[in-house]
């Protein structure tokens, strides 16, 4: 009996022994290497034409913490040759990091913006980094420098706006369309939409002419105008009206123009037993203009129909090819009026309807709210760590989640199952870079690999938010 307690007791010291070694100021013995940085090139040349394409990566050895055990915490620090450090980046990494990587356009953005280097100025830059071990007994210690030559280039744009008599907002620069980059296309930007008989072009800056992207030699062809200075001025023009869309490249300077069948309803309405027959306002999709989304609770079951006339039981219906349909998913539709009045017939619960008016298919799909949502991005204090998102507070209402808290400027979006590999489903919001209203605005929900990654963009500040699952919308007010 004895030795079955000394083990007993031996193997609950171990446990305790587990716990302490994991304390966030504990780490395994580093050994006497040296601290040392080393570039992954010495003489750098950028290629404006893949700015997402890594450029430069410094890695570094973990240093010594003296046997110890403790922690190490690395800061890596970079400025122009010959300031020392003073006026440079220091970015205070933490733990178990030894890498620290540019892409063409993040290091020429920095060059230019935080150096304030020229362009098409070569320029020499130096690194080192600096280890601080979490016991207070010992100095921190500092890696060699490591030198790397760079020369900046002319930045392409992040950013592209229609102008002109044939967008919608006509020829008004500070309220210009914004368009939406293509994802997985550098500097590729796209827009759909409906364009009036008239000229337009594009402005990369809201509230300012210049520069400004023209017609080039012909309507496949842009040609960047940088200053007023320049006369060439040339416009593409639109001399039939309707949808659109607008593909261009601001790395070929290529575009592409084509008329498209617009949606034929811009407006349908739910009606049926669950509604007591109201005629309720059905959501037209953020990105797609054929797609029309209605969710509600729906406890009350039974039959419902689409009306594309508010009010009207004479006009056209879409409905199911045969009657009492039932909910599911990919369900097939066809749009009729008068007789026969073929209804859908539900069982009753909270719905996530779907008519896809391009491909004539319904999806009438039960809803669960997730359990929690999850704030990330560079203006939480978690930055971009995923695994550690930050939890909204969950209400009495298993839709509605609140949160109030200080972000600094940058950008958030919302994770519903708070993965780490990025691939679970979000709350995203319309557009890039999407300031907030402080008021009630819709959401975009992206399910695994859909769509673009678009994010509100806000500025420091203490922020009360509410988001509702259901009805896909969400309130950002600075207080």
């Amino acid at each position: 009996m004895k030795a079955y307690k000394f083990l007993f007791f031996l193997s609950l010291l171990i446990v305790v022994f587990s716990r302490c070694s994991s304390d966030n100021t504990m780490e395994i013995n580093k050994g006497n290497a040296p601290l040392e940085i080393t570039a992954s090139n010495d003489n750098v040349q950028l290629d404006f034409a893949n700015p997402d394409v890594e450029a430069l990566k410094f890695v570094w050895t973990s240093g010594s913490n003296q046997g110890t055990n403790a922690a190490i915490s690395y800061t890596f620090q970079m400025d122009v040759q010959g300031n020392n450090f003073a006026d440079g980046i220091s970015i205070a990494l933490g733990r178990q990091i030894y890498e620290q990587s540019y892409t063409n356009e993040t290091l020429n953005d920095t060059l230019i913006n935080t150096f304030g280097i020229p362009i098409n100025t070569e320029v020499t830059l130096e690194s080192r980094v600096i280890a601080t071990v979490a016991s207070g007994s010992l100095q921190s210690d500092t890696s060699n420098i490591q030198q790397v030559t760079v020369k900046t280039y002319k930045p392409i744009s992040k950013t592209l706006y229609l102008i002109g008599d044939a967008t919608p907002n006509g020829w008004d620069a500070g309220n210009a369309t914004e368009m939406h980059p293509i994802s997985n296309v550098s500097k590729g930007f796209t827009w759909t939409g409906a364009l009036t008989p008239g000229n337009f072009k594009f402005i990369t800056t809201l509230g300012s002419f210049v520069p400004s992207y023209n017609k080039g030699a012909d309507d496949t062809k842009l040609y960047l105008r940088e200053s007023f200075d320049d006369s060439y001025d040339e416009q593409f023009v639109i001399t039939e009206g309707g949808t659109y869309t607008v593909n261009v490249n601001l790395i070929t300077l290529t575009i592409s123009i084509t008329r498209g069948q617009g949606p034929e309803y811009t407006a349908l309405w739910f009606v049926g037993n669950p509604t007591g027959w109201n005629f309720e306002a059905m959501t037209v999709d953020l990105l797609d203009p054929f797609i029309f989304h209605y969710n509600a609770d729906l406890s009350a079951g039974g039959e419902f129909k689409i009306s594309t006339v508010e009010g009207s039981w004479e006009g056209v219906f879409f409905r199911p090819d045969a009657d009492q349909t039932p909910e599911g998913l990919n369900l097939d539709v066809v749009k009729w009026a008068g007789d026969p009045d073929y209804k859908w017939n539900i069982t009753g619960g909270v719905y996530k309807i779907k008519l896809d008016t391009r491909n004539m298919k319904i999806d009438i799909a039960p809803f669960t709210p997730y359990p929690m949502v999850y704030l990330v991005g560079d203006a939480t204090s978690i930055g971009w760590d995923i695994a550690n998102a930050i939890p909204m507070t969950a209400t009495t209402d298993p839709d509605i989640m609140t949160w109030t808290g200080t972000l600094q400027a940058g950008e958030v979006k919302f994770t519903c199952d708070r993965q780490s590999d990025w691939n679970g489903a979000w709350f995203l919001a319309s557009e890039a870079d999407k300031t907030p209203t402080g008021q009630t605005e819709q959401m975009w929900y992206n399910f695994p690999g859909a769509g673009a990654d678009y994010k509100w963009k806000v500025t420091a500040g203490t922020y009360a938010i509410t988001l509702d699952q259901l009805h896909e919308t969400v309130i950002i007010q600075k207080l």
